[in-house]
Formats: structure tokens, sequence, C-alpha cells
């Protein structure tokens, strides 16, 4: 546990504190939401956990009393984070596939952000959007989705079989899917549910 005497060691140790908890941002700011009315000295608790809800951090403290009870609270500390994040720069409509020229890379207040940001253009022609992102939003990958490698329409081969043997039917796509998914397909009037194993081929979802 660390000790706090006075309020300037406190202060001092309580940013040394956010800053090994809060490394994998940019830069912070925190504002102490309130002190505890009345106490010798304060600990942070180490073996309990710093949790952290939108743009509020929860110390977990000991609270030595004069006469040296001690008792258990959270130190609220209202919170800046910043990331380097992607902003997309102009409005991006539903059902877009994405490229890297389509957002910049900057530095950003990400305490109120619902959802996991973006923090790389690695890749990013992979995905489409799944929603309409307005000019100047910060990219979540709640916003993107894959890029399907089967449309709708797609001819195909569905397999199924077990022991050995590979029965292959010749299929139609009802849906758009990714490696891994599960789709429509349609051979005649039947309708199967299949496994996307690639854009050429599925396997019967028994």
């Amino acid at each position: 546990m660390t000790l706090f005497g006075n309020s300037t060691q406190f202060e001092s140790q309580l940013k040394n504190y956010l800053d090994t908890k809060l490394k994998s941002y940019s830069k912070y700011e925190y504002q102490i939401m309130s002190m505890p009315k009345s106490y010798s000295r304060l600990e942070i608790n180490n073996e309990k956990e710093f949790r952290i809800k939108k743009n509020y951090g929860y110390v977990p403290i000991a609270i030595y009393s004069s006469n040296n009870s001690i008792s258990s609270s959270l130190l609220t500390v209202k919170l800046k984070s910043y990331k380097e994040v992607l902003v997309s720069q102009s409005k991006i409509e539903r059902n877009v596939k994405l490229s890297p020229e389509m957002f910049i890379a900057r530095i950003e207040n990400v305490s109120s952000v619902e959802g996991t940001p973006f923090e790389t253009l690695d890749g990013m022609d992979l995905f489409r959007s799944r929603t309409v992102i307005r000019e100047g939003s910060i990219l979540i990958k709640e916003m993107v989705e894959q890029m399907p490698i089967v449309k709708i329409g797609d001819k195909m081969k569905m397999h199924s079989g077990g022991n050995g043997v590979d029965v292959t039917v010749d299929v139609v796509s009802r849906q758009e899917g990714v490696v891994g998914g599960i789709i429509s397909v349609q051979s005649g009037s039947t309708i199967y549910k299949a496994k996307i194993i690639d854009k050429n081929n599925l396997k019967l979802e028994e």
C-alpha cells in the first residue's frame, strides 16, 4: 500500500498511481471529485481493482482515522483520457466499403466514447460501414462489419456427409456472409442452412 501524509503527497502519489493505470492512453487529465471529510492518512489499496466507467475512475483507498481505525472507500476522479484514434473526414453512408483515405488519425478525448475505437488504418479495406458514420465521428468497431465474401445470388458448392464421404450439392446463396458465418442457401425448392468455408464452398449445418 502507498501512504499519503498530506495533500501534496496525496496528489503526487495519486498521479503516479494513475500514470500506471492509464498508461495505455496518450495523455489524461483528472479531477478529484471529493476527498474524505476527515482522516489522519490515506492509503491506496493496491489489492483491490481500479475501475473506469465512462469518464470516471474509482480508486480503492483505505482511510485511517485519528484513533487509527481503518475504513475502505473509493476515491472518485473525473477523467479526460486521450488516445490517437481514427476520425471520419466526411459522412459515410451505410454498407460502404471503407478505405484509409476516409479517416484521419488524431488524438481525441475518448472518455465518453461508447464502444471500442479503431487505433490503426491497417486492414481498413476489409470492413464496411454497418451504420451511417457522421463527419468528425470517432470510428468504433461497433460501427463496422467485415466485408462479405459471399453475396446474394452467388453460386456455391455445399458439402455434407461423413466418414470420408463428401456429398456436394450446387446451391445459390440467399444471404450475404463472411467466413464462418451461417447463411441460407437454396437448391431447387429446398432451403438449407450452411456455414461458409470460403467464397465458393459451404458446409451443411445438420
